[in-house]
C-alpha cells in the first residue's frame, strides 16, 4: 500500500503538467504529503515552485476517490508503484541528476537494490555478439549479479535470455509501459523475466505506446541502476554509446569487449576502449573484480564432434568463409562436405550466412 507522500508523488508525476524537474524541487523542499491531507498548506509551501495555473490546475484535477480507484487499478493488473520516495527505490538510481520520479514494476521490486550490471549493445549482433553477450551474461549470473538491460532485439535479448537460462535474476527497463512490450517479439521474454523471479519497470505510464526518443532516454536508468555496464558488441552509433556517456556522468565504471577492427559491429566498443573512455573485459572476471565477487565456474558442455567437422571449424577460424573456398581448402567433395556442414550447423558450432558464407 502506498502512504499518502507516495500517493501525492504519483499524483504529481500522472497529471501530466508539472515538469519532472518542478516534480523533484516539490519532493525535496515542500511536504508533498499535505497535498493529500491540506491542500491549502500545499499551496502555501509549493508557490515559490508552482505558478498559479499548475497550483489551480492541481486542486481542479485533484479527487482522491479517482486516484484511489487508479492504484486499485494498477495493483489488480499486478502492477507495483515505487515512488522516488518509496523504501524500495534504488538507492543508486536516486544519486542520478534526473532520476525517475515514479517507477511503474512488474516482478520482484527488491531487486532495485541488488548488486547489478548494466549488459546492452547492438540489436544487429553478429555470432560474436551473441557468444560474448552470452558468455559474460551467465557467469555474471551465477555469481549473483543481477543483469540490466533494455529488452530490445540483440545483445539486449541475448543478455536477459542467458540470465534466466543461468537461472539468475534479471531487470528489464523499457522505453514503453509495462503493458506495452516492444519489441511485441519480446513478449515472451518479458513473461518470462517476471514469472522467473525478475523485474520489468518503466517510467512511463503502464499503457504508454513506445516513442523513438523514448530509448535514449530510459538509457539513464539503465546506467543509474548499475554499479557498471557492459558493453559486448556495439557501432559507434549505437544506443549503447548514450547508456555509456550516462554511466561516465553518473560516475560508473564501463566496460567494454573488443572486436575485430574489420568489424562494423565492434566500431563503438574499439573506439571507447582506444579513447580510454572504458576498462577492457576480456572475461567475466575483470567485471567480477572490480565488484569483489567470486567467480562462479561454468560446467561447460563438451561438444563431440569427428576430424572432418575440425577441419571445417579450423578453415572458419574466427573469419567468415564462403562454401567454395572451404570445398577447396577441405579437399573434401561437394556430397562430403555438405552433410558435414549440415552437422555443424545442428550441434550450433557454425550458422550459414547469406551468399554461401558460413562462420562460427
Amino acid at each position: 500500500m502506498l502512504n499518502n507522500s507516495e500517493k501525492a508523488v504519483l499524483f504529481l508525476n500522472a497529471c501530466g503538467f508539472i515538469s519532472t524537474k518542478k516534480q523533484l524541487k516539490l519532493i525535496n523542499e515542500v511536504n508533498v504529503e499535505n497535498l493529500i491531507i491540506n491542500f491549502d498548506l500545499f499551496k502555501k509551501e509549493s508557490n515559490s515552485i508552482l505558478n498559479s495555473e499548475e497550483i489551480n490546475k492541481l486542486e481542479t484535477n485533484f479527487d482522491l476517490n479517482k486516484l484511489n480507484g487508479y492504484i486499485s487499478n494498477l495493483e489488480n493488473s499486478k502492477i507495483e508503484v515505487v515512488t522516488i520516495l518509496s523504501n524500495s527505490y534504488s538507492k543508486l538510481l536516486k544519486e542520478i541528476d534526473n532520476p525517475p520520479v515514479v517507477l511503474y514494476a512488474k516482478g520482484d521490486v527488491s531487486l532495485l537494490n541488488s548488486t547489478c550490471v548494466a549488459v546492452v549493445g547492438s540489436r544487429r549482433a553478429s555470432r560474436y555478439g551473441k557468444d560474448v553477450t552470452t558468455q559474460f551474461s551467465e557467469a555474471l549470473s551465477k555469481s549473483g549479479v543481477t543483469i540490466v538491460s533494455g529488452l530490445a532485439d540483440g545483445v539486449d535479448t541475448f543478455a536477459h535470455t542467458a540470465c534466466l537460462n543461468a537461472k539468475g535474476k534479471t531487470i528489464a527497463v523499457l522505453g514503453s509501459g509495462v503493458n506495452e512490450i516492444y519489441p511485441a517479439t519480446n513478449t515472451n521474454l518479458a513473461n518470462k523475466i517476471v514469472s522467473d523471479g525478475g523485474l520489468i519497470i518503466s517510467e512511463y505510464k503502464p499503457n504508454e505506446k513506445p516513442q523513438t526518443y523514448y530509448f535514449p532516454v530510459r538509457n539513464r536508468i539503465i546506467a543509474g541502476l548499475s554499479k557498471a555496464v557492459l558493453i559486448t558488441e556495439a557501432t559507434e552509433k549505437s544506443g549503447s554509446m548514450h547508456t555509456k556517456n550516462y554511466a561516465l556522468d553518473f560516475g560508473r565504471e564501463v566496460f567494454a569487449v573488443p572486436g575485430r577492427i574489420t568489424d562494423i559491429y565492434s566500431t563503438g566498443c574499439n573506439k571507447i576502449i582506444k579513447n580510454c573512455q572504458s576498462v577492457i573485459a576480456l572475461s567475466p572476471l575483470d567485471v567480477l573484480n572490480f565488484l569483489g565477487k567470486n567467480f562462479v565456474e561454468n560446467k561447460t558442455k563438451v561438444v563431440q564432434y569427428s576430424l572432418t567437422d575440425k577441419i571445417i571449424l579450423d578453415i572458419i577460424d574466427v573469419n567468415e568463409v564462403h562454401y567454395e573456398e572451404l570445398l577447396q581448402k577441405s579437399g573434401m567433395d561437394s556430397k562430403e562436405l555438405n552433410t558435414a556442414l549440415i552437422r555443424l550447423e545442428l550441434k550450433n558450432l557454425i550458422k550459414k550466412l547469406p551468399g554461401n558464407f558460413y562462420s562460427k
